[in-house]
């Protein structure tokens, strides 16, 4: 009889250990049963920082991910400050956008910074750098203090608070699931599964 009492927990012991081992196998997790509502389209969330290396290796999947997106679906880059150091080139970002320089130079701080081993990690230094690559240092700098950037800063903490976002890369997929580097084997399965989840937010 003792054998029979002891069944139970042996099963869920078991199930407990599938359930993990499924979850674990998991390229995705759904975080959500709602889609996000700052736009009717499809939004792709890309949480960075321009100091991580993940993050400099992940651009060219993003730019492929970006270069194909449908008319539906729309990528927003977050530069998300999960720390005071990393507030500095979440201003950056924010400033090269208002100046519409963030196509011309996002990729170009990354190699400045994970290739040539500039950390552009002050205001000065990123005044410098924009100024060496032919633009305008002084208005960058304005841009940089302003009550607009300033804003959008903290619009991003608030995505990373509510996305529970704890390092980058990650990426949201319409505020119901989410994805990294660390879920899957490559980032040609990356690919992958953000344009497995763009089609189930279609079909739903």
């Amino acid at each position: 009889m003792k054998f029979f009492r002891l069944m139970p927990l042996a099963l869920i012991l078991i199930f407990s250990n599938l359930g993990y081992l499924a979850e674990a196998s998991q390229k995705y997790i759904q975080i959500s049963n709602q889609k996000q509502t700052e736009n009717d389209k499809i939004i792709i969330y890309e949480f960075f920082w321009y100091g991580c290396p993940h993050c400099y290796n992940l651009e060219p999947t993003m730019d492929r991910i970006e270069m194909n997106l449908d008319k539906d679906t729309m990528l927003i880059k977050v530069p998300v400050a999960l720390r005071d150091t990393w507030e500095v080139h979440a201003k950056a970002y924010y400033a090269l956008q208002q100046m519409k320089l963030d196509d011309n130079l996002h990729e170009k701080i990354f190699t400045e910074i994970h290739i040539n081993g500039n950390r552009l990690d002050t205001k000065e230094k990123l005044e410098e750098y924009i100024k060496d690559q032919g633009y305008n240092a002084k208005s960058f700098a304005e841009y940089f203090d302003s009550f607009g950037t300033d804003l959008r800063v903290k619009k991003g903490s608030r995505l990373a608070n509510q996305y529970q976002i704890t390092s980058v890369p990650t990426l949201i997929i319409n505020g119901k699931y989410k994805t990294s580097g660390s879920l899957v084997s490559s980032y040609d399965e990356l690919y992958d599964v953000v344009q497995l989840l763009i089609e189930k937010e279609r079909v739903n």
